[in-house]
């Protein structure tokens, strides 16, 4: 539920509500000296807005380093002549 995604860097609760949720309720209530601040509307929408941002570059830099680990093993270079047989999948 409140797992952090290795890709993203973020829970997919965090995503999509704006925070983590409380998992342990407090034992005791804390007196709150000052009144808390409220949190409008456009705050929010601009938090999680900037959370997705970086969930998108993060997603986009795990593309980049999966795509650069899986081109290290693959060999472009064939010893294929005209006339040569192999065999194809046409599984997907």
């Amino acid at each position: 539920m409140n797992m952090v995604n290795k890709s993203t860097g973020f829970s997919p609760f965090q995503l999509r509500l704006g925070q983590s949720p409380c998992l342990i309720p407090p034992l005791f209530t804390p007196i709150i000296l000052t009144t808390p601040k409220k949190v409008c509307a456009q705050e929010l929408i601009d938090r999680l807005q900037q959370d997705v941002f970086k969930a998108q570059d993060n997603l986009l830099k795990a593309k980049v380093s999966q795509a650069a680990h899986a081109n290290l093993t693959c060999n472009p270079n064939f010893d294929l002549d005209i006339g040569d047989h192999m065999m194809l999948s046409t599984e997907n």
